[in-house]
């Protein structure tokens, strides 16, 4: 996922869209406030957090500890923990990011070498945080869901044992038609993210993500964009969130800021 956004710094939002934005979300009825949480994959994220906490001190984080990637036939690990887990106090989610080198890693085999490279990742996570659920975060092709989804079984089976798992997923993955059966019974949730897709937000791609969302039947939390580039409306997915909302299986909203204040965005969240 945020691989597609690593030149975000140099963005400027979007302030019109984002009024507009801010003024049909405001106008939406919302009954008591839904959870929200902040991605934070660099130290970068922390100004972002602290401010977003002054406007709601519940707002939870999900720190990204690492990146496989697949290379030369196997599992590596990079690691990106730049500021520890508990910095920003007990994390809600630990999230590791699997690489767009996996789209072409065989079937067989994969799984294996994942958990092993998770093992060791978590092993070295600090004790306190054996029970924090894990994210991953991958963008598995969509004809590869299959595949994915055996992966997890051989994960959740060792190195994830016991622990809560989501994935984040993206909207060409949930029209999948098998989506809901093959991720419902492996996973806890999911985050659905509609930020540097290629799918920019319309009423009708709205609706198609909450009808899916609806078939899927699995818990999840929206995932948005904090920031805007030229060319981009990340913003203006706020006005799915009353639908969305409605769902039985709604879980509120994690922000991706790219370092930028996320306040604006964070006071119109329901």
């Amino acid at each position: 996922m945020f691989h597609r956004i690593a030149n975000a710094r140099g963005a400027v939002i979007a302030s019109r869209t984002l009024v507009w934005v801010l003024i049909m979300a405001w106008s939406a009825p919302f009954a008591a406030a839904s959870p929200v949480g902040q991605w934070l994959w660099s130290r970068r994220d922390l100004p972002g957090l602290e401010q977003a906490r002054q406007v709601r001190p519940d707002v939870a984080a999900a720190i990204n500890i690492a990146e496989l990637r697949w290379e030369n036939g196997q599992v590596r690990t990079r690691l990106r923990l730049r500021l520890p887990p508990d910095l920003a106090g007990p994390p809600a989610m630990l999230v590791v990011r699997l690489d767009d080198a996996f789209h072409r890693a065989p079937a067989d085999g994969t799984g294996a070498q994942l958990d092993q490279a998770l093992g060791r990742l978590l092993a070295a996570v600090d004790p306190s945080l054996a029970s924090t659920p894990v994210e991953l975060d991958y963008d598995a092709p969509v004809a590869r869901l299959p595949v994915y989804a055996t992966w997890l079984d051989a994960c959740r089976a060792g190195a994830l044992r016991g622990r809560v798992l989501w994935i984040t997923t993206l909207p060409a993955q949930l029209r999948d038609p098998d989506f809901g059966a093959l991720f419902s019974s492996r996973v806890a949730g999911h985050v659905p993210q509609v930020f540097d897709t290629g799918e920019p937000w319309t009423p009708a791609r709205a609706a198609a993500l909450a009808d899916a969302l609806g078939r899927a039947g699995i818990p999840f939390a929206l995932g948005l964009g904090g920031f805007d580039r030229p060319g981009t409306a990340h913003s203006a997915w706020l006005a799915a969130l009353p639908r969305l909302a409605e769902l039985a299986t709604f879980r509120g909203t994690w922000v991706f800021p790219a370092g930028f204040d996320w306040t604006p965005l964070l006071r119109s969240l329901p």
